[in-house]
Order: C-alpha cells, then sequence, then structure tokens
C-alpha cells in the first residue's frame, strides 16, 4: 500500500504543477530601470496582478488600452470575472481576453462604454478618463470637492465630465500629473497604470480589513428545524466584498451561500463564522428544542444544485515550512487512503508539524464554485488536534489568487472526547479554477474527505473578494544581543555531582584552559542556570531548586568565585552574564502546595479548580517564585555577576493547556517591570515560536533537536537557519552525553550539526544558546581520551570564530 501511495502521489504532484502557475518571482524586466514606477511594477507582476508585453520587456512608456486598465483595475478591486448570455458592446464580443472583468465592471455599474454600445477596448485610454473610472470605483464625500484654484496649469483643458473626478483623484493622491500639469487629454502609460494600481491596492486592502463593522463573536438561539438568515453589515464599504459563510458542524445543520442557516432536527452547539475582505467573526450557535409545537419561523435559504468538482481534480499538499524529518514521519505513519484527500474512504490522512499546510487543488478547467469543505479529527490524548481555523482562496489562473475567508470553530483543545468537525465553507458561484486551502498544524492534524461543489452554468452575478493576504515582512536577519553571544545551558538542582557546578567546573567555561592548567582565551560569555526536567511541580521542588541554586560554594556562589579569581588577570575584568529560571506550572497539577500561613493549597488543573481559580493559582506559584528568586538575587549582592535576564522553561505553547499563552505573557510583565530581559528556546516544530514577540519574549532561540528521536535528515540545520533569520531568532546548538563515550551516532552528529552551522556563518552571525547535558563539556575537557579532548578544543575555536570546517567533497 505504501508503494500505491507514494506512487499516487507523484502522479498528483506531477499533474498539478502541469496545469497551474504558481505565483512567480518578479520577472526581471530589463526595461524599468529607473523608471519613478519599477517598485510598483513589480509589486504587481509578483502578485499576478499585472504582466509584461514579452520576455524582460514590461514597456513603460507605451500606452495602456481601455480594455487593459479597466483589467487591471478589476484585479485590484477584487471583482471576478463575470459572463452573461450577451455581450454588453458590440465591439467586445465574450470570447476576448478582457471580456469576463469588463462584464463584471459593466455589471456593478462601475463602468461605461464610449457610446452606441462601444468599449472602445483597443484605445488607448486618457488620463481623464482614467479618473472617471477611478471615481466610480472608489466613490466618497469627497467628490464634489473642487479643485484648488492655480492647482492645475492645464486645468481648461478638462473635459467638464471629468472636472469632479480630476479633482477627487487628485485629493485622494491616485493621479498626480507632473509640474503642476495634468495632462488631462494624454494618453495614460503603462507605467503609470502600474503605480495608480498600486496606490488603488494599498486603499482597497485598508477597506478588506474594515469590511465588516462587527469582528466581535456573536451569540443565536435557534430551533430545531428552523432556519435563519444571518445579516451583515457592509454599508459603510462603497463596493462590498462578498460574504462568505463558514460552519464547523454540518450535523448541527446547514449554511447556505446567502447565510441562511437550518438547524438540524436534533439540539446541539455549532460556530458559523462570517467573513467578509479580510474579516471575520464567530456566531456561537446553540440550537434547543422546537417543543411539541414544533413551530418555527422559517426563511427560505437559497438552494443551488452541487456538482462534485473533486472528480477530475488533481491536487498538492505544501509545507509552510518544510522538513523531511517530519515529512517521512508522517508518510510513514498516517499516509492516507490510496486515492488521496479527495477520496469517500474513513482512513485519515496525518499531517505532522511543519507549520502549516497549503492543498492546492487544479480542477482542469474554469467552474462556478460554490461550496469547499474538509474534515478534521481532534483526538488530544494521541496529540492530533482540530486546526484553529481554515483559510481558503480561489483563482482563476493560479497566478492572482483571492480571499475567500476562514472556517473557525470553538472546540476547545483541552477537550479529551474524540471531535469530528466538517470545515465547510459557502459562498455565491465565483468562476475559478484553482482553489487553495491552508491551515496550521501544531503537532498532528488529522483530515479527510476533501470536496469543492459547484453549480452548472456560469454564475449570476460578480463576485469581489479581497485580494489574498500577502506574508509578513521577513526579520531576515538573526538574532543578535548585544553583549550576550554564547550562552552555556547549566542543568543543577539534582543528579547528585553531574548537577552541582564547582569553581573548578565553571573555570574552563569561562576561559579556555589547556591541558597545562594555563588560562590562553574565552569561552562563554553567559551562563542560563536551569533546572533538570524532573524537578517536582510542587512548593517544596521549587523551594529545593531555588535553595540549591543559592547554596554555598555551588551554583550562582562557584560562578562568583570563579569570576573573581579570572579578574585578576587584566583581560578577564568584568562581569559574566546570568539567565535564571523560572519553573513551568504543570496544568495538571492538582496540589502544588500552601505558599503561607493560612493560605490555601494552589490547584493548577482546570479540571478540578475551574478555569478561573487555575489560571490564578498558577500565576500566584510563578509570582511567588520569581519574587523570591529576586529577593535571594539582592541578598546575595554578586560583584561579578551581571543578571541578564529570566527564562522561561517550558519549550513549546502546549494548546492542551488553556491559559497558557496570558501566563506567559504576565509573567513577562513581570520580568520587563524589573528592567530584565525574558529568554525563550523552543523545539523544532514548536507551537508558536513564530510568534514569539507577542508572548512578551525579548529573545528567543530555535533547537534543531539534533538528538531527538531519529536522525535529522540533512537539510534540518539549514532549515532551522532558514527560520531563525525569517523569525529574527537565535539557535541552539547541541551536545549529547553519548559523544562522551565516543559513541558514533552521536560523535558524528555533534560534528556535522558544527559543520554546517559553519558553512552557514552562524559563528559570526548569531547569539547562539548551547545545550550540553550534564557538564558534558567540562568532562570532555578534563578526559584524556584524545578524541573527547578535542570536543572541547573544538567547541574553544568555534566560540572564538576560528573553527574550519572539514572541506565539502
Amino acid at each position: 500500500m505504501k508503494a500505491k501511495y507514494l506512487v499516487f502521489a507523484l502522479i498528483v504532484l506531477l499533474m498539478f504543477t502541469a496545469g497551474a502557475q504558481a505565483a512567480p518571482d518578479p520577472p526581471a524586466f530589463q526595461d524599468i530601470e529607473g523608471s519613478f514606477a519599477k517598485d510598483a511594477i513589480l509589486n504587481l507582476t509578483g502578485q499576478g496582478i499585472i504582466s509584461g508585453l514579452g520576455p524582460g520587456e514590461f514597456g513603460p512608456e507605451q500606452d495602456i488600452s481601455r480594455g487593459h486598465f479597466v483589467v487591471l483595475v478589476a484585479r485590484v478591486l477584487g471583482v471576478q470575472p463575470y459572463y452573461p448570455d450577451a455581450p454588453a458592446f458590440s465591439d467586445l464580443p465574450l470570447s476576448a481576453p478582457e471580456s469576463g472583468y469588463v462584464e463584471a465592471m459593466v455589471k456593478l455599474g462601475l463602468l461605461a462604454g464610449t457610446g452606441n454600445k462601444i468599449m472602445g477596448a483597443d484605445d488607448p485610454i486618457k488620463r481623464q478618463d482614467a479618473a472617471v473610472l477611478l471615481t466610480r470605483v472608489l466613490p466618497g464625500e469627497n467628490i464634489e470637492t473642487p479643485l484648488p484654484s492655480g492647482r492645475y496649469l492645464d486645468d481648461s483643458q478638462i473635459s467638464p465630465y471629468a472636472v469632479k473626478s480630476v479633482a477627487y483623484v487628485t485629493l485622494k493622491y491616485l493621479m498626480n500629473g507632473s509640474d503642476n500639469l495634468f495632462h488631462p487629454r494624454e494618453e495614460l502609460t503603462r507605467a503609470e497604470a502600474a503605480v495608480i494600481a498600486g496606490r488603488l491596492l494599498k486603499i482597497r486592502k485598508g477597506q478588506a480589513l474594515t469590511a465588516l463593522p462587527v469582528v466581535s463573536s456573536r451569540q443565536m438561539q435557534i430551533r430545531t428545524g428552523e432556519t435563519r438568515k444571518i445579516e451583515t453589515d457592509q454599508s459603510q464599504n462603497p463596493l462590498p466584498f462578498t460574504t462568505v459563510y463558514g460552519l464547523d458542524d454540518p450535523t448541527a445543520g446547514s449554511i447556505s451561500p446567502d447565510g441562511a442557516f437550518s438547524a438540524g432536527p436534533e439540539p446541539g452547539k455549532a460556530a458559523i463564522t462570517v467573513n467578509a475582505g479580510y474579516n471575520s467573526y464567530l456566531v456561537h450557535t446553540s440550537i434547543t428544542s422546537a417543543g411539541r409545537s414544533g413551530k418555527t419561523n422559517p426563511v427560505a435559504p437559497v438552494s443551488l444544485p452541487e456538482e462534485d468538482l473533486t472528480k477530475r481534480a488533481t491536487y498538492l499538499v505544501e509545507a509552510h515550512s518544510p522538513d523531511q524529518g517530519f515529512r517521512q514521519a508522517e508518510e510513514k505513519g498516517y499516509p492516507g487512503p490510496e486515492g488521496g484527500l479527495t477520496s469517500r474512504e474513513e482512513t485519515w490522512t496525518g499531517f505532522y508539524r511543519q507549520q502549516g499546510r497549503d492543498i492546492l487543488v487544479d480542477l482542469k478547467k474554469p467552474c462556478a464554485v460554490t461550496k469547499i469543505s474538509l474534515d478534521f479529527m481532534q483526538e488530544a490524548g494521541s496529540g492530533i488536534y482540530l486546526p484553529q481555523y481554515m483559510d481558503c482562496s480561489l483563482s482563476a489562473d493560479g497566478r492572482a489568487w483571492y480571499h475567500l475567508g476562514r472556517v473557525a470553530h470553538s472546540v476547545s483543545p483541552a477537550e479529551p472526547a474524540v471531535q469530528i468537525k466538517e470545515f465547510t465553507l459557502a459562498f455565491p458561484p465565483v468562476t475559478a479554477r484553482y482553489v487553495k486551502l491552508s491551515f496550521p498544524v501544531d503537532v498532528f492534524v488529522f483530515a479527510r474527505h476533501l470536496a469543492i461543489g459547484g453549480v452548472q452554468g456560469q454564475p449570476q452575478k460578480p463576485e469581489v473578494l479581497a485580494r489574498e493576504k500577502q506574508p509578513g515582512p521577513s526579520a531576515d536577519t538573526y538574532l543578535q544581543i548585544p553583549d550576550i553571544k554564547h550562552i552555556l545551558l547549566a542543568f543543577s538542582g539534582s543528579h547528585g555531582d553531574l548537577g552541582t557546578w564547582t569553581s573548578g567546573d565553571f573555570l574552563p567555561m569561562l576561559a579556555y584552559v589547556d591541558k597545562s592548567y594555563s588560562i590562553e582565551g574565552k569561552m562563554f560569555d553567559t551562563i542560563l542556570f536551569l533546572p533538570y526536567p524532573d524537578l517536582a511541580c510542587t512548593r517544596e521542588g521549587w523551594d529545593a531548586y531555588a535553595e540549591d541554586l543559592f547554596a554555598p560554594g555551588a551554583q550562582l556562589s562557584a560562578l562568583e568565585e570563579t569570576m573573581a579569581r579570572l579578574n585578576k588577570i587584566p583581560e578577564y575584568q568584568g562581569k559574566v552574564n546570568v539567565i535564571l529560571t523560572v519553573p513551568y506550572p504543570d496544568g495538571q497539577q492538582e496540589s502544588f502546595g500552601i505558599l503561607e500561613s493560612g493560605g490555601s493549597n494552589l490547584c493548577f488543573s482546570e479540571k478540578k479548580a475551574g478555569k478561573v481559580k487555575a489560571a490564578e493559582d498558577r500565576l500566584l506559584a510563578v509570582r511567588w517564585f520569581y519574587n523570591n528568586l529576586m529577593d535571594s538575587w539582592d541578598r546575595a549582592g554578586f560583584k561579578h555577576l551581571n543578571l541578564a535576564g529570566i527564562y522561561w522553561y517550558r519549550e513549546n505553547m502546549d494548546p492542551t493547556t488553556p491559559g497558557d499563552v496570558e501566563l506567559v505573557q504576565d509573567t513577562a510583565r513581570l520580568v520587563r517591570n524589573d528592567g530584565l530581559k525574558f529568554f525563550w528556546i523552543p523545539f523544532f516544530g514548536a507551537q508558536g515560536y513564530d510568534v514569539w514577540k507577542s508572548y512578551g519574549f525579548n529573545h528567543a532561540f530555535l533547537q534543531p533537536n539534533y538528538y531527538a528521536g531519529n536522525v535529522p535528515p540533512d537539510e534540518r540545520m539549514d532549515n532551522a537557519a532558514e527560520l531563525a533569520k525569517r523569525y529574527n531568532l537565535g539557535l541552539e546548538i547541541e551536545c549529547d552525553e553519548g559523544i562522551l563515550f565516543y559513541n558514533s551516532k552521536y560523535y558524528n552528529l555533534f560534528y556535522k550539526q558544527l559543520n554546517k552551522a559553519k558553512q552557514l556563518n552562524m559563528d559570526k552571525e548569531m547569539s547562539i544558546a548551547y545545550y550540553a547535558g550534564s557538564k558534558i563539556l567540562v568532562r570532555a575537557w578534563r578526559s584524556d581520551n584524545y578524541k573527547i579532548r578535542s570536543i572541547y578544543e573544538d567547541m574553544y575555536k568555534w566560540l572564538n570564530g576560528k573553527y574550519q570546517a572539514p572541506a565539502v567533497p
């Protein structure tokens, strides 16, 4: 079965890539260097809104025709192509490339021809006529505002029908002319059209962000068997966006393209998502019994006979952050049915981490699409969760994409019962060939039964959708913290001697000590103290860890003693940075302990204490520990240690523990209010690493997880480095204890990791954290084995930018 599945996946990949056109990189036009419109041209071509005249040629100074300008404006506005039974203009047949957009603009009342049912699509458009069209698509309160006297020296040449429009587009900064001249009767150039379209696109994006005046949750009570229309208000928008409706549970009822929800025969609950532009909000729907009378107040929904469009379709699945190791794990464990996601079999397809998935569907020909659905399952005990949402978009050509909306739900990730939901998006028919479904994947997402519904014939009216959202700007830089370059993780609090750091242990970690015990160079500039994972989540456990941290002759005191010794050497004078850890209050803990006399036993379990009380107790425990930690630090009065910040111990934002985000943010406030930095080191694929700043962290480092489970794929460090640069993260370099016993697996992995990091120039460009287990580097320094001792020697070279990776054959 595995072989059949792989063959099927390959066929799907080849068929899709042969038909679909992914949005290309902006072409290398040879004729736009030095053009005032260069940025606008590249931006619009990159989004599939405008194209060149030929390979390497844009033709910025050439005139743009009336038909092409209408198409350009329609694409920016999000107006979808429309094909009536008969053309609106005698000189523009329905078979013309511009026809679909022109007919849509006519149907919406935004376009009129030159008279006598003539479009003049091939004629160059004059600047004043372009102003008239722009005024029609963006009517506003300032349409009657006249031009300031003397604004344009050639205002007498503006035709009477265009005077108000020229004043409007000038006020809106859509068109400005040059040298105090508007040039109303000159032809618009392709460069000018691109600049205008770029400005219009910014306005339209702003309208998409404010399409719905209501963006918060709503409640709806409805009886079984009743149908109720969900009304939306887009009256503030001069060109409203099509409203699209999402439903998370078809067993509760059905939603029609016009927003009529028909409740099913049984009481229950449903989440309805209302979308317009980029806005969406949930309508939490409660379905109650109609009672014996069964009387309802029905509203007839729009009913459209649907056909299944996936029978001839092919699709491609793309990971948001591809990783070969995760991909192999999902293909081996949960490949899904042989027929793929469109199969009606009950088998689930598993998606493992990699941030999320895009499912790109090629319907093979333009179709009137009206419904999209995909089943998801949640089984929290197995790490399988419903995605927070599913976004959908459409495209006629595979280049220019338009955002339909999303389906959301209200199921808690902590819900223990198995949940199966069908995420459905319903909307008026839109002509498209390509469909895209996108959803996040935190750990595992299981999906099946991909379905796309359509109707026969052409849509009855043109729909208006927002341009697909563009990805946010990439940081495009690694994390670089002033005065913190290399952070060594130091575990303590248990494990006997391995968890007890002495002055003799710290010396070779702060300074390079050769075999004759001579001090020759510097090592780590920062020590991060943290407990072992077996730390008990109780008051006694946390107290014991803190006491051990400040114990005489060990941990912090030993580090202070070492630095006092080094400060006697001129080139080593100064302080070493210290980062302390706040333990994680486990949401499963029901009995943490009593913090003060007369107080109550803290309970972190929402199931036992309730959501509010559990959240309060968890924060209370964190605040108690943090305040005691700061008091102990102040009392210690260290002279050679600089407290740089606090580390959050949990390596993931656990979706099964409600309130984790709020807890982290509250902890961040405690830390930041004391002028300290807040640190985090999530594992590779952890939930939330890409939005780490939103949690209140000042600095975050990504673990490549070279020693977690199976041997990582060759490109793991490349992927981790790419993500680090994209999200302004540092990285962690890892060293497993197996390396000390010259275990070939761990030894080779360590150097494979270090060599790749060197090739990526990490030792020069980023701040790095180092996981070295229980004093692994200290033990390597003490070793009489040349191979083991060389680990310490090579780490010294790496920390000082002198390490040389072997040449790649």
